[in-house]
């Protein structure tokens, strides 16, 4: 019973003794100083720099003149120029159709039969007027009391009457000769056919619609400028609206076609000098010049209406501005430079515009600063950076 009791307790003691023994020969862990976490972070050294805006924009290539040409006379058609299809381009005064004229010229030989006789009638009448004119000269007083219409006696009305009837056939002859003309519809611009509504056969009445043609000596394109933007561009005023030697914006039309991109020279020539109350922007009209290159020295990428286009406008120069990323602004104006230390400071900056993936910045640098373009996700102010030389500063 005695040993019952005792071994058990003799295996608890056994037991701590070797848990002392083991803990006093575990060897003690290395006491190391805490070590400060370095973040890698690629830096771009600012400097104050001169340079000149741009604002972007986009717009589709319209034309400056659009034409419905239609019929002013009847008749069927019997010509049609090559030029005369959709797509087909014509130079002005070029015929594009004529219609059949035998009827019109009928009409034009009447006018002149019946000027001709009106001539004739007037001369009639005026030798029958000098005739009584003279005959009233020579009657005494009292005869001529005794006649009631000097006028008549005198044949002033048949003498007006018969002038007037020249007027009428002189009018009717060049309504028949501007009619015969009208038969043959020539080109108004150097231009494009867009639509063709008549072909050769057909009769067309007065008022037929014939085709939609635009000009091409200058295409449009209407850029909306945002009110924000307007005070950086020095916009044409009314003044100047139809000044052609008047100073215009150089503007830059870009467009890519597949793996192609074209560019595009124009002047932004007149705005619609009213802000749309519901987008807040003014838009403007550039011109291009020769977009179809027909009297290019050589051949160029045509710029064909309806090309949707990028557009850069050239704006005012800014003075002693900082250029730096737009990704590299945080909330609140706020930046991250590396200092002297190599340690993390925000700069709350003054933006004078942002611009596409760029802004500018009058105040909040000084020259050297070394700007941080890493995006950071829990940037702290103080934090230790390691900064890379990959980006050479701007000048």
């Amino acid at each position: 019973m005695r040993k019952k009791v005792l071994l058990p307790l003799l295996i608890i003691v056994v037991t701590l003794l070797l848990t002392v023994a083991l803990v006093r020969m575990r060897e003690q862990p290395a006491q190391t100083e805490p070590t400060e976490a370095v973040v890698l972070v690629e830096t771009r050294v600012l400097n104050p720099v001169d340079t000149r805006i741009t604002v972007q924009s986009q717009g589709t290539v319209e034309p400056r003149t659009r034409t419905t040409l239609v019929s002013e006379v009847n008749g069927k058609v019997v010509e049609v120029a090559p030029a005369f299809v959709t797509g087909g381009f014509f130079r002005k005064g070029q015929l594009l159709l004529r219609l059949d004229d035998a009827n019109y010229r009928a009409a034009l030989s009447r006018s002149e039969a019946t000027l001709a006789t009106a001539k004739s009638a007037l001369e009639l009448e005026r030798g029958q007027s000098d005739v009584a004119q003279r005959e009233w000269d020579r009657m005494a007083a009292d005869q001529q009391a005794r006649i009631s219409g000097k006028e008549l006696y005198l044949r002033k009305p048949q003498l007006a009457e018969a002038l007037a009837r020249l007027e009428s056939a002189e009018a009717e002859l060049e309504d028949a000769r501007r009619n015969l003309t009208r038969t043959s519809i020539t080109a108004p611009y150097d231009g494009l056919v867009t639509s063709k509504s008549a072909d050769i056969g057909q009769y067309v009445n007065t008022g037929g619609v014939l085709a939609e043609t635009f000009a091409v000596d200058y295409a449009e394109v209407r850029l909306p400028i945002p009110e924000t933007k307007l005070a950086f561009l020095d916009l044409p005023t009314a003044l100047h609206t139809d000044d052609t030697n008047a100073p215009a914006l150089a503007v830059e039309l870009v467009s890519s076609m597949g793996t192609n991109e074209y560019r595009w020279q124009g002047e932004l020539r007149r705005t619609e000098g009213v802000l749309d109350t519901r987008t807040r922007v003014l838009y403007s009209v550039v011109q291009v010049k020769d977009p179809y290159g027909l009297n290019a020295a050589e051949a160029v990428e045509p710029l064909r209406i309806g090309t949707y286009v990028s557009a850069a406008i050239g704006g005012r120069e800014l003075n002693g501005v900082y250029v730096l990323p737009r990704h590299t602004l945080q909330a609140g104006d706020i930046v991250w430079v590396a200092d002297q230390e190599s340690r993390l400071r925000g700069r709350q900056v003054k933006i004078v515009t942002v611009n596409g993936d760029e802004a500018y910045v009058s105040e909040g640098f000084q020259p050297g600063d070394r700007l941080v373009i890493t995006r950071l996700e829990n940037p702290l102010g103080g934090m230790a950076v390691q900064t890379s030389a990959q980006y050479a500063p701007i000048n």
